[in-house]
């Protein structure tokens, strides 16, 4: 079992890397953007998946050390293969992370340094962290898109929540979760779930990405029904930095 102090003692020495998804259009299977993932390789138990570590950072107090790390790993290497490009790098947020004027400013901060714009970073927040208070998540949030980043509601159909509110915040993307995206082939209801999901996006001028696509037909769907953009493993699985530089050699999918 993970605890607060194998974490402190994997961030002290180095243990935990990132790994990047890469995301296409729908339309022409152009390479859009890649989607960062931490990953934690522990000296005794090997890889450590992040459903065993993330709660207990968040718990303990750890998830801003976590998502500060995942901004060091990542900003330097995307700046230094995609700086100034039209790519995009997408970063989950955790519900527990302390967002505020500092954390704002931090990214401005890297993204200077590291030769980036704030436009080419999309930060995912999952549609119940968004909704928890929606009137403290609208003044940061529309700060954050005040600063030029973009915003995605991650797991989109999984929540209760009020399309009201939700289409009050600043968000620039809508994400579908990858349960009702991997069931689509076989499932009338998730394919109406996914439809509805990618046709509000539509309705106001947000733009749609579904993640676990698994195969040719789910990505045909996906096309015919106006979805912009798809991740996956039948597009890819996640890469190591020097993969993921050379996946985005070959341009399109």
């Amino acid at each position: 079992m993970v605890t607060p102090a194998d974490i402190r003692k994997g961030l002290e020495d180095d243990q935990f890397y990132a790994q990047y998804q890469p995301k296409i259009s729908c339309v022409n299977g152009a390479l859009v953007g890649f989607e960062a993932l931490m990953r934690w390789n522990h000296p005794d138990h090997g890889l450590v998946p992040p459903d065993s570590f993330i709660g207990c950072a968040e718990n303990s107090g750890l998830i801003d050390d976590l998502t500060q790390k995942m901004f060091d790993l990542s900003f330097d290497w995307f700046g230094q293969h995609f700086g100034q490009s039209p790519i995009r790098l997408s970063i989950n947020i955790s519900a527990r992370s302390r967002l505020d004027d500092g954390f704002i400013d931090n990214i401005s901060q890297r993204c200077k340094r590291c030769g980036l714009t704030p436009g080419q970073l999309i930060f995912e927040l999952t549609e119940t962290s968004a909704m928890e208070d929606p009137v403290a998540s609208l003044d940061l949030l529309t700060r954050m898109r005040m600063k030029g980043m973009h915003l995605s509601i991650d797991d989109l159909g999984t929540g209760f929540s009020s399309l009201l509110q939700l289409v009050r915040l600043p968000f620039s993307e809508l994400k579908v979760d990858k349960s009702f995206v991997m069931t689509a082939a076989n499932s009338s209801e998730s394919r109406q779930v996914v439809q509805a999901i990618v046709g509000l996006g539509r309705s106001l001028g947000i733009q749609s990405t579904a993640e676990g696509v698994e195969d040719e037909d789910t990505l045909r769907f996906l096309r015919d029904i106006g979805c912009n953009f798809a991740q996956g493993f039948h597009i890819a699985r996640p890469l190591s930095a020097e993969d993921a530089a050379q996946w985005s050699s070959k341009g399109v999918y």
